[in-house]
């Protein structure tokens, strides 16, 4: 029985972790909250109370103890601290034991450069929230040759308390009403996951959008009508854009979308 441990469980890293310890996996994951850990072993998962301040905090030696650990670590700074997520990561290799590391990452490492965008095009200039260059963070393990790490660039996540139709509702006059949209359902999220993990491609890097010709207006509209609630409403006003390919993804591991 291959051993999983996911760093953070939230609206990913539970379902994730709970799917994948009923598919025989014996899977261990971490919450912050301490109120979380009854949830976490109901799920089917061993649960750890961890921190990282940015230093892990708490019963980290048998956590990190697994054949693959999964870093669902959302990036952010603290006030004033311009390098703590950077230093989170950090403490996560000084404290990593497994030779196999899955890394959520995210297609904003992708310019809206109004083309299509494959995983070789991602910019070291492109930034996250709080100003983190998530390239650099992908690349403090993808240039760690002590272990082998598979990046997954997830589009802009939705399911589960994550409906589209909320997203822009009732917003006025938005530009880019004909740019693609990158989306990727929980359940597809999940079940990438799992693909790369059965078909141990490791050492990858992978962008998971769902493959779509929709456009926002028409997926935005539709959303919101899917609710009965106020839908945007759209300008003739361009705005830039990038479409991402999930076409190696897809080559590759043979993977299809259910969403």
């Amino acid at each position: 029985m291959r051993s999983i441990s996911i760093l953070g469980c939230g609206w990913l890293g539970l379902p994730l972790g709970r799917h994948l310890a009923q598919a025989g996996y014996q899977v261990k994951g971490s919450t912050t909250h301490e109120d979380k850990l009854p949830l976490l072993e109901k799920a089917g998962i061993k649960p750890f109370l961890l921190s990282l301040n940015p230093e892990v905090e708490g019963e980290s030696a048998e956590f990190f103890d697994a054949d693959i650990l999964l870093i669902n670590l959302p990036p952010r700074n603290r006030n004033g601290e311009e390098h703590f997520h950077e230093n989170q990561l950090k403490s996560i290799l000084k404290n990593n034991r497994s030779k196999q590391v899955i890394f959520i990452s995210s297609t904003a490492v992708y310019p809206s450069n109004n083309k299509t965008v494959f995983e070789v095009d991602a910019d070291s200039s492109c930034v996250t929230r709080g100003g983190i260059p998530l390239l650099k963070m992908e690349q403090l393990f993808t240039k760690n040759s002590a272990i082998d790490t598979t990046v997954i660039r997830f589009g802009g996540l939705y399911g589960p308390d994550r409906h589209p139709g909320r997203f822009l509702a009732g917003k006025k006059n938005l530009a880019g009403a004909n740019n693609p949209i990158n989306m990727i359902h929980l359940e597809d999220c999940i079940g990438v996951v799992q693909t790369i993990i059965e078909q141990n491609h490791w050492g990858e890097i992978f962008n998971a959008c769902a493959p779509s010709e929709e456009t926002r207006q028409s997926f935005y509209e539709k959303a919101a009508e899917e609710l009965g609630i106020e839908a945007p409403t759209f300008s003739d006003e361009s705005a830039p854009f990038k479409k991402v390919s999930s076409e190696k993804l897809i080559k590759k591991t043979g993977y299809q979308f259910k969403h």
